[in-house]
């Protein structure tokens, strides 16, 4: 398994009438999370898209919302990958306010398309690599 945290902090621009976080934000959110946690094996998504020619399109994104964030609250964004990739990945987000509480948590399901004929492919080595040591286990795979 392989875990990585990031934190963001909620601007006024993105709250609501309410004083909420926006919930159409938090696509974004989990966007820069997951891209920060592929950062962090020293994976990026611009190397993969421009010298490795393959795209992540999402397929899927389920979200539960259990609290609000509001507006200067500090949001810690723990994105996790429970399985090696293979024909998708999924990375799993869940977002806690500085009091450690659980504001909602979801999961993106992404694929991988060869950027050059557009069919899609297994997850790349460039991606797999980094991610290989977190995956000894046989009941990880």
């Amino acid at each position: 398994m392989y875990q990585h945290q990031f934190s963001v902090r909620v601007r006024y621009a993105e709250t609501d009438q309410m004083g909420y976080l926006y919930y159409g934000h938090y696509g974004q959110y989990y966007e820069v999370a997951r891209a920060e946690a592929m950062r962090s094996l020293g994976i990026s998504y611009r190397d993969l898209e421009v010298k490795h020619h393959i795209m992540m399109p999402v397929m899927s994104w389920n979200i539960r919302y259990v609290r609000p964030a509001y507006y200067d609250d500090l949001l810690r964004m723990e994105t996790t990958l429970r399985r090696l990739p293979g024909r998708h990945v999924t990375f799993y987000t869940a977002v806690f306010n500085q009091k450690n509480k659980l504001l909602n948590a979801g999961s993106v399901k992404l694929c991988f398309i060869d950027g050059a004929t557009k069919k899609r492919i297994s997850a790349p080595e460039y991606l797999l690599g980094p991610l290989r040591p977190f995956f000894t286990n046989k009941e990880d795979k």
